[in-house]
């Protein structure tokens, strides 16, 4: 057993819940249930196989007691009845088989956050505009209404107690629902649920007194809440500690804090740029305010998660996307194999992205999560000789799967090092989860037992693709300049992240505003340096996520960053960026050095050769269409996976 972890694999107990370590598995929405709610073999195995890897207890995601708030979830038909309870057993099962604990999390809806994939007006605590729909008024729920919401999480918790589940949790977090009656700036209420701080806590407490009527004095509930809303006019700090302590005083038995809400969204899955630990700071300030157990989430590493511990900050650390993209972390921490932990990226590529598409979830660089029994790693009885040819993110995963699998592989990579554009993109401090992820993959690769060669160009007339039963092409994009005058003045934003001696003076301007220029932007002005952004777009980085984008934003403002969006570039001297702004007037941008960041485009012409040459190839990652890591690495994956 490894000793590096004493606190996080001590055995920790919730009023009558034992837990066998302090991992606990964050609730996340995966989309992957039933159409009517219940839980099918995907979400049940997807559970399964995160007790398996060894967590304490699992938060499942969010449970609606009812279906007659959001329109968005009319169609959870299973939701207050005996068939809801069925679902629930069957998953307490599956992770108590495994050695986990389970936890409910119980939702009666996301309110004026709630998805907008349904044209009914949406609900709140009182008429305050819809988040996705900020013209559209919710309309207030009923008192009527309310009392049934509190009904229905009476009728949650029996049936959580009858299907063996050992805890629930009240969700009350991120300006959900609940939380829209407990803050003033979205209870505009008059009545007996709005107004003085007991009124706005009502719902709350009818819903806690409804839960502990059913399962008895020695049954977990705890609370989810945030400690800060991060926004003017939202709670406060200590507006939270208050709340907890009157929960405290109600009967809570655990809270699980975090931060933020949707008006300044960064908390809610929070992004590279958000740094690890990035809310045990508050959870620390709601533990010093209450005796109770107080779980914390939020970008932990195993070794922030035992600082947190050690230093009294909480008593559970939860992680969420890390078990996603690796559901055995906990048992490769406990085994001393710490090194083939694969690190999350923190991208929300596919973990958050598809939620906005209503989507079933997966992992950028897992693409097993969720689908654990679709895509299982099985030895062939016919082993291939393959050949890969690049060794980037997608090549590598290409490699490793298809070595997992028994095949023989050899990859091929022309330069001296492997992980292909990623050396660039992880030279940012704040990109150092991608520096982790490549040294995963090269040593994984190295342990299936790929034969590594570097410093060899491959085309279509190489000899080693002769004798190939299979090959794979992952040669990558390069870089994109338009027929802009001047062009050659610019060091492009690979060479500036890869030799930052070649960026001249203090005066930085980076033609373009893509998620690339962005991130060159924000690490020079880390630097010091006075940074300026030039886009032609009429918005900054608006192809992405807003769950990254906006943190984005944030630190490049917080560091001073200038922004000139809808700015066309006409010229590029030694001196200065020439642009012609919205109004059509021409500006000029004073400059050292000017960063092109203008874009990648795919390596079509010889990976289209090699595949004409050699018909069963597969062409994957950048070089068949430019896009973020996940589609390298999962295009790999299903390249690897699906050799016969």
């Amino acid at each position: 057993m490894n000793k590096n972890y004493p606190h996080l694999f001590s055995r920790f107990r919730i009023n009558g819940m034992d837990l066998k370590n302090r991992i606990v598995m964050a609730p996340m929405g995966t989309f992957s249930e039933a159409r009517n709610g219940f839980p099918n073999e995907k979400q049940i195995e997807y559970y399964r196989a995160r007790a398996r890897g060894g967590v304490g207890m699992i938060l499942l995601e969010g449970q609606y007691v009812t279906n007659k708030t959001d329109p968005w979830i009319d169609y959870v038909t299973t939701a207050g009845t005996d068939e809801q309870m069925k679902g629930w057993a069957l998953l307490a099962e599956a992770c108590h088989a495994e050695g986990a604990k389970i936890c409910l999390q119980l939702s009666c809806g996301l309110g004026r956050n709630a998805f907008p994939f349904s044209d009914e007006q949406m609900v709140s605590a009182s008429e305050v505009p819809s988040f996705y729909h900020p013209e559209q008024n919710c309309r207030a729920l009923t008192i009527e209404e309310i009392h049934d919401i509190v009904e229905h999480y009476r009728i949650a918790a029996r049936n959580a107690s009858t299907a063996e589940a050992d805890a629930v949790q009240i969700h009350a977090h991120a300006g959900y629902m609940l939380d829209q009656f407990m803050t003033p700036a979205w209870n505009k209420r008059t009545d007996e649920y709005g107004g003085s701080f007991e009124n706005r806590m009502r719902i709350v407490k009818e819903i806690y007194e409804a839960i502990r009527d059913e399962v008895g004095p020695d049954y977990p509930i705890l609370i989810r809440m945030a400690a800060d809303h991060d926004f003017p006019g939202g709670r406060t700090l200590e507006e939270s500690i208050e709340i907890a302590k009157y929960l405290e005083e109600l009967g809570i038995d655990a809270f699980d804090i975090d931060m933020g809400c949707y008006e300044r969204k960064q908390w809610i899955v929070p992004s590279i740029y958000s740094g690890d630990a990035c809310m045990v700071d508050y959870a620390a300030k709601i533990k010093e305010a209450v005796s109770v157990p107080v779980l914390a989430a939020g970008t932990f590493t195993p070794e922030t998660a035992e600082e947190a511990l050690t230093d009294g900050k909480c008593d559970v650390v939860m992680f969420g996307r890390q078990l996603i993209a690796d559901p055995d972390m906990p048992n490769k921490l406990l085994d001393g194999m710490e090194e083939d932990v694969r690190p999350c990226l923190y991208c929300n590529e596919v973990c958050v992205g598809r939620l906005y598409e209503n989507r079933v979830i997966s992992c950028a660089i897992n693409p097993q999560a969720v689908f654990e029994k679709e895509y299982p790693l099985v030895k062939t009885n016919r082993p291939r000789k393959v050949v890969v040819v690049g060794g980037g993110p997608g090549g590598m995963e290409a490699a490793r799967v298809a070595a997992l699998q028994g095949h023989q592989v050899t990859l091929y990579e022309k330069s001296d090092a492997l992980g292909g554009q990623l050396i660039a993109a992880f030279q940012p401090p704040f990109k150092r989860r991608l520096r982790l992820f490549v040294d995963w993959q090269k040593l994984q690769i190295q342990k299936a037992g790929v034969v590594i060669v570097l410093n060899k160009e491959i085309h279509a007339d190489s000899p080693e693709l002769e004798d190939a039963d299979r090959i794979i092409v992952a040669i990558g994009a390069e870089v994109f300049n338009p027929p802009i005058s001047g062009i050659e003045n610019t060091v492009n934003v690979l060479e500036a992240h890869l030799n930052p001696e070649k960026v001249k003076g203090n005066k930085i301007v980076v033609a373009g505003g893509g998620a690339s220029g962005c991130d060159c932007a924000l690490e020079l002005a880390m630097e010091g340096k006075e940074v300026s952004i030039v886009e032609m777009a009429p918005e900054i980085a608006p192809n992405m996520l807003l769950d990254n984008r906006n943190p984005l934003l944030f630190r490049l403002e917080d560091h001073n960053v200038k922004q000139y969006a809808g700015h066309k570039i006409t010229e590029i001297t030694s001196k200065e960026v020439k642009a012609i702004d919205g109004d059509g007037k021409e500006v000029f941008f004073p400059a050292d050095t000017v960063i092109s960041a203008f874009g990648m485009k795919a390596r079509h012409k010889l990976a289209e050769e090699i595949a004409y040459k050699y018909p069963t190839t597969a062409i994957i990652g950048d070089c068949n269409e430019v896009a973020q890591i996940g589609g390298a690495v999962r295009n790999g994956f299903f390249a690897g996976w699906s050799l016969h």
